[in-house]
């Protein structure tokens, strides 16, 4: 009786997208929450080493790069992980998180501020916008860079494999010539009756 493995079924299929899925809504929403934090005290600690900034393009281009801090280490550092060690595809992880990253900031600060504080600002939300795609290629690259390093750690770990086993099937060998020839010479000694 032979088993044949089947392939999986559509709702394997449905259930392990789904798993996936949720999985990278939910990092992003995590790497906004974990960036948040740490952008958070870099912003205190900016503060109270360079104080008020005089350039409003300077403070307005450094106040987007905190608040985005998430966007560009988090989720990409998330991501790296991600594609170290599942096969992901890295565009589908880099939208999925991007994404729902936003989706969380955008609610809680319109939660906070109302719904037209979104477009009051012509600047923030070009910047908003920009920040996005440069975060989104970011974690693009930190995944497929991930995928690269899984690569390669597989190759090596085949590579130690197949020299193990060349290693083993060189002893083998050598042991079966040491145990063959004993009995070779015992069998052909003089015999006294």
């Amino acid at each position: 009786m032979t088993t044949e493995p089947r392939a999986p079924s559509v709702f394997q299929r449905a259930e392990g997208g789904s798993r996936q899925v949720v999985l990278q809504i939910g990092l992003g929403a995590v790497a906004f929450v974990v960036g948040s934090i740490f952008s958070a005290g870099a912003t205190v600690r900016l503060a109270e080493r360079v104080g008020f900034i005089e350039s409003e393009a300077v403070a307005f281009a450094v106040g987007w790069l905190l608040q985005r801090l998430w966007l560009f280490v988090a989720v990409p550092t998330f991501g790296w992980a991600i594609g170290r060690f599942t096969e992901i595809r890295a565009l589908r992880f880099a939208l999925t998180a991007c994404l729902s990253g936003e989706v969380f900031a955008v609610l809680l600060f319109t939660g906070i501020n109302g719904f037209e504080a979104l477009v009051v600002s012509p600047a923030d939300v070009v910047a908003r916008l920009v920040t996005l795609i440069i975060g989104m290629a970011v974690t693009l690259s930190a995944v497929s860079s991930g995928r690269a390093a899984a690569r390669e750690a597989q190759l090596a770990a085949n590579e130690e494999a197949s020299k193990r086993k060349a290693e083993y099937a060189e002893y083998l060998a050598k042991q079966e010539q040491v145990g063959a020839a004993p009995a070779s010479g015992a069998d052909s000694g003089p015999r006294s009756d």
